[in-house]
């Protein structure tokens, strides 16, 4: 999240940002509070969407175009001190 966090508010003068959480809400929703440094849509994903979308882990970041098309996807780090 940091790379994420030091370019937010620069991406989001050109980009629609959205952070795409699994479905448990009051989870997803504290780590936000604890950890987010910066403004971001949160939206949770469905099984359909993980299915369409072809979202196999987790993190994952996807560049989508405004037709849908997936033009980058790139698993991320995942800490092993959870």
């Amino acid at each position: 999240m940091p790379l994420l966090e030091a370019n937010l508010a620069a991406v989001s003068q050109n980009y629609d940002v959205i952070a795409l959480a699994h479905s448990d809400v009051d989870s997803t929703m504290t780590w936000v509070s604890e950890n987010l440094k910066g403004e971001i849509t949160i939206g949770f994903s469905t099984s359909d969407m993980r299915d369409n979308l072809k979202i196999i882990g987790q993190p994952i970041s996807l560049i989508i175009d405004t037709d849908g098309n997936i033009l980058s996807r790139e698993y991320g780090y995942v800490p092993n001190d959870l």
